[in-house]
């Protein structure tokens, strides 16, 4: 599963990464425009690196982070201050445990045990972690105001989450083992509402999951999160 996403994502990110690197101007490709606004496409736009603060009594988090990238983004401004830009972003979340170890039980359900119980071996304690990741696709949509290279965006986004995996590292008379576990199931399909503020090429984002909008399947762990990150123009 692993190489099929990185395979598909490079097949979508290369021609993008041809169209931008063969632009002549600093604008986006444009695609139709009026005297009364623009519409415009844009691909590999940006990236985004998140801190996600966790809310679990399951297991002690060491860290929760997030990384995307933008596929594709498409603006309509009908006004050169007020606009609506939907995109399409390939993102990675993870969140990992030094004391607690991830693991599917017989009805493939996210647990965690202690490490110590998963892996009854004599082991640097220090330098173990266990890291549960995810990959998803996300459609942002989100309503913009806009003050010269400033902005102020506002809406909400539809996440299509794909089968993740766990990464177990430890070590054993200085000797690093590593185990990876693929196809762990995450509900299908969540949401959560989203913010930032942009100026030029870097922003502030700010994501919110309502509490209806579980990542893990009921029956398995309770994780609830918020991300805070930054936005980087490409």
């Amino acid at each position: 599963m692993k190489k099929t996403i990185i395979l598909l994502s490079v097949l979508m990110l290369f021609p993008a990464f041809c169209i931008k690197a063969s632009a002549q101007e600093e604008r986006p490709l444009v695609v139709a425009s009026s005297d009364s606004g623009v519409s415009s496409l844009e691909m590999l736009s940006h990236i985004g690196f998140g801190y996600n603060f966790l809310q679990t009594d399951d297991f002690t988090p060491i860290g929760s982070g997030e990384f995307f990238v933008n596929i594709a983004k498409l603006s309509i401004y009908p006004a050169e201050a007020f606009g609506v830009e939907i995109g399409v972003d390939y993102k990675t979340v993870d969140f990992v445990s030094h004391d607690q170890a991830f693991f599917l039980d017989g009805d493939k359900k996210i647990q965690v045990q202690p490490y110590k119980a998963k892996y009854p071996v004599a082991f640097d304690e220090k330098k173990n972690f266990s890291r549960l990741r995810t990959n998803t696709f996300s459609a942002p949509v989100t309503l913009n105001l806009v003050a010269g290279v400033a902005k102020l965006s506002i809406g909400a986004e539809a996440n299509l989450n794909l089968t993740g995996r766990i990464k177990d590292k430890y070590f054993v008379e200085g000797k690093k083992t590593k185990n990876i576990e693929r196809g762990v199931p995450f509900n299908r399909f969540n949401y959560n509402l989203l913010a930032a503020v942009s100026y030029n090429d870097f922003g502030i984002y700010f994501r919110y999951y309502p509490k209806n909008s579980k990542l893990i399947p009921e029956g398995g762990i309770d994780v609830s999160y918020m991300t805070l990150g930054v936005i980087l123009g490409l």
